[in-house]
């Protein structure tokens, strides 16, 4: 009989994650913002997770985000979309931002903006993704565990 793989040199996920919170989202590259996305992680760390009411969801692998950044502002040129957002939460948008840098290499790399209700809600979230992004096992896992994600 098989023993089950026990994942030992994992990195816990905070529950706060786990659960998720509602951002805005802000897609640079169509220059259109997704408001009311419940972003999520998995329980093992491998994967954040969003989705908004009438589009599909979408997913991220941690192993490919490079850094997480607070605090920088989204590139937006329609002042109507700034001062809805701003008017949204409380606290300047800019403290309420978290960063997601991704990519396969260090050249082409990927900026997903998310907006926050609140300052302690974004920097939580900074902190518990700083947490998982430098776990270089997960980053270098067997075939078999990639199969079992």
């Amino acid at each position: 009989m098989a023993k089950t793989y026990d994942f030992q040199w994992r990195i816990l996920v905070p529950e706060l994650l786990q659960k998720g919170a509602i951002f805005d989202r802000w897609d640079e590259e169509c220059s259109l913002l997704e408001p009311n996305c419940l972003v999520r992680v998995d329980e093992y760390g491998f994967f954040i997770y969003w989705k908004s009411d009438g589009k599909e969801g979408q997913v991220l692998e941690i192993s490919q985000v490079n850094d997480i950044r607070l605090g920088l502002p989204p590139k937006i040129n329609d002042p109507k979309v700034i001062i809805d957002l701003e008017q949204k939460g409380t606290g300047p948008m800019d403290s309420r931002t978290v960063t997601i840098c991704s990519g396969l290499d260090l050249v082409n790399i990927n900026y997903t903006p998310m907006i926050a209700r609140d300052q302690e809600t974004a920097k939580m979230w900074f902190e518990g993704l700083r947490k998982l992004t430098p776990n270089t096992k997960a980053n270098n896992i067997c075939p078999m565990t990639s199969l079992k994600k």
